[in-house]
């Protein structure tokens, strides 16, 4: 059976309009939330503080599941924190001095990445301009 089946959703008796994950999906989305985020201990005993660093957490992986849905193309949804991290970071090139600058030098394919997430994200942020 492959991991990346798309599951099965449940109505919200209560609120038959919204919909909620499946108890597999929603524990994938808090193991991620846990270890792509570094979430796996609080940082201290102070209930306060916890407090905002758990929502600090969920804010970031709020926003990384937005980046990934408005930038990413659909081969890259299924993917966690961690490959887009390691994926769109430990890219080879080489810096190099050209006409008394420096300028770093990767693959023609990294530029085109880049820029497709680029425009990508240009194009979502003027969908959703007023």
């Amino acid at each position: 059976m492959s991991r990346h089946r798309q599951q099965p959703r449940r109505i919200n008796r209560r609120h038959p309009d919204l919909v909620s994950p499946a108890r597999g999906d929603l524990r994938e989305r808090i193991k991620e939330l846990k270890i792509g985020f570094g979430m796996e201990r609080m940082p201290c005993g102070q209930f306060a503080a916890n407090a905002a660093f758990f929502r600090i957490g969920v804010i970031a992986h709020n926003l990384f599941v937005l980046f990934k849905h408005a930038a990413l193309g659909t081969d890259r949804q299924r993917h966690q924190v961690a490959t887009v991290r390691w994926r769109l970071s430990h890219l080879p090139g080489k810096v190099v001095r050209h006409a008394g600058s420096w300028v770093l030098k990767v693959a023609a394919d990294t530029v085109d990445l880049f820029r497709s997430i680029r425009t990508c994200s240009v194009a979502q942020a003027v969908a959703n301009s007023p």
